[in-house]
């Protein structure tokens, strides 16, 4: 027959698949992101799934092509492929907060991946071979290899486009869950039109109708539903790299707002008199006492901006940086944590390590605290050309003052070992800080402080100093200085192999069992 209007009709049903097909497994890590983290697990996990189910379907599609080459069939799977992702949807909505959080955060991941993400997937690769099958029938003097290419450049064109636009487009402006449902309805109506298209008899007709009908029930449910949000919550909103929500709540008996990236709590203050919230993040004003002259300082990792707002308030005179890579974060900062502008604070939307690469300024403080997983740092930012970086930008009387959550337990504790031994291999001076206790096994965050200078500063004068936070008063007794032989013993980070995630992941072994025993308990 060889029809170029058949022809170009099916390689654009193709590339509009392909693009589904990549936009569900990018809404897949955020849909997964605020259970689990943006974890190697998580990644591992969606990826691994979706190419199991696209692999079966293939070999699925492959067989049915063969068995009954039909259009209205081929348009049928695509239909059913978006009735499965307005279906996958629904799962989020109804089913995953319930189960989410009672699964592990390692092979939780790859179980909730299985139940959302394999059916789609699986529909939505069979139609590739199909696709192949049909052209060749249209046109069998065209060989088997030319309409495989002809195929799979228009799926793979596709699914570049939908890679690019879920990336760049669709999650800056809109939530995770308005594109899975528009995804979904897409799929159905170009499903049911092709159906109708194909048709030959009445029944046929019918049956796309049928097909378009169903599908709006769930397509109706899924947008009902996506509306509601935690009372608690005053703001959620997806971001370039997580989901972003402010949080009001109590902590130590006092109304407190935080802010949480995906999972992670990240920073907050009290609404009565704007303080920290949390007590790690007050070890940024160490500086008094191992850099008190400071000139310049550097946030890597902007948060809510109360580190930043805080600096500018200690530091009249000071220029402060920030190098916050989520775009979104400032203005949340401005609307919900009372931060205030100031032609003295510098603010880079940029990767940090990229910035201290690019800065041409010296810094007496630079104050890192990132996170891209709830229990992780990222490798970049752990490894020793990290902190040969940081050091070079550093004053010759500059302090890096590094975060890091974990817990001495025997099978967590190398992660804090081997940070203390990569960080020893580039400054002379390194201090450890337990914010709890360092003679504790439980989970805790430590405060790193690395210095260039050679001789070492008695922590014990930090009680003769006039902090915003007193509880710094005591860091002397807060102290970790593990023996030399474990320390040794350690692993040192590198950019070629910084295993930080797998480390961590006995961390969030040891929080699911915290998280356990606290559901028992109550």
């Amino acid at each position: 027959m060889n029809n170029p209007l058949y022809r170009l009709g099916l390689s654009s049903t193709v590339f509009l698949t392909g693009l589904a097909v990549l936009i569900v497994e990018i809404a897949a890590t955020r849909i997964l992101a605020p259970y689990f983290g943006n974890s190697i697990f998580t990644f591992s996990s969606v990826i691994g799934i979706i190419l199991a189910a696209l692999s079966l379907g293939y070999y699925l599609g492959g067989r049915l092509a063969d068995r009954r080459p039909s259009n209205f069939l081929f348009y049928g799977v695509i239909a059913a492929g978006g009735i499965s992702v307005l279906l996958l949807q629904l799962l989020n909505l109804l089913l995953l907060p319930r189960i989410a959080y009672q699964l592990s955060m390692i092979h939780g991941p790859l179980a909730v991946s299985s139940l959302l993400f394999l059916l789609p997937a699986l529909l939505l690769g069979m139609l590739s071979p199909f696709a192949i099958k049909l052209l060749h029938e249209d046109d069998p003097a065209t060989g088997v290899g030319s309409v495989s290419g002809l195929v799979f450049f228009w799926s793979t064109l596709g699914s570049i486009a939908g890679s690019l636009g879920a990336g760049f487009l669709l999650i800056p402006r809109w939530g995770v869950g308005h594109i899975v449902i528009g995804t979904g309805v897409g799929l159905l109506l170009l499903g049911c039109a092709g159906m109708a298209a194909a048709a030959r008899a009445r029944r046929q007709l019918a049956a796309a109708a049928a097909v378009l009908l169903l599908g709006c029930a769930p397509a109706l449910l899924a947008y009902r539903l996506a509306a509601p949000a935690e009372k608690s919550l005053v703001y959620r909103r997806d971001g370039l790299y997580e989901r972003i929500a402010v949080q009001d709540t109590r902590l130590q008996n006092r109304p407190a707002r935080l802010l949480l990236q995906d999972r992670n709590p990240n920073s907050g203050i009290y609404l009565d008199d704007g303080s920290l919230a949390f007590d790690y993040t007050r070890y940024f004003e160490l500086y008094r006492l191992y850099s008190p002259r400071v000139r310049r300082a550097l946030a890597i990792g902007g948060g809510a901006y109360s580190v930043p707002q805080a600096l500018l308030q200690q530091l009249p005179e000071a220029e402060i940086d920030v190098a916050e890579i989520e775009p979104l974060l400032l203005p949340v900062a401005r609307e919900y944590f009372g931060f205030a502008d100031s032609p003295r604070l510098h603010n880079h939307v940029l990767d940090g390590r990229r910035f201290l690469h690019d800065t041409p300024y010296r810094y007496e403080l630079i104050f890192s605290d990132v996170y891209h997983n709830f229990a992780a740092t990222p490798p970049q930012f752990s490894s020793r050309e990290f902190y040969e970086l940081a050091a070079a930008r550093l004053s010759e009387n500059g302090v890096l003052i590094v975060n890091h959550y974990g817990s001495l337990d025997p099978s967590t504790r190398p992660l804090i070992l081997s940070l203390l031994r990569t960080l020893r291999s580039v400054f002379p001076q390194v201090y450890v800080y337990a914010v709890k206790d360092p003679g504790s096994l439980e989970l805790q965050n430590f405060i790193f402080v690395a210095q260039l200078r050679p001789e070492r500063v008695d922590p014990g004068l930090a009680a003769g100093i006039a902090f915003t936070y007193p509880e710094l008063k005591r860091i002397a007794a807060l102290e970790y200085r593990p023996a030399a032989a474990l320390v040794d013993a350690a692993m040192l980070l590198t950019d070629d192999y910084a295993p930080v995630e797998y480390y961590a992941a006995q961390v969030v072994r040891q929080y699911d069992a915290l998280l356990q025993s606290r559901r028992k308990g109550s």
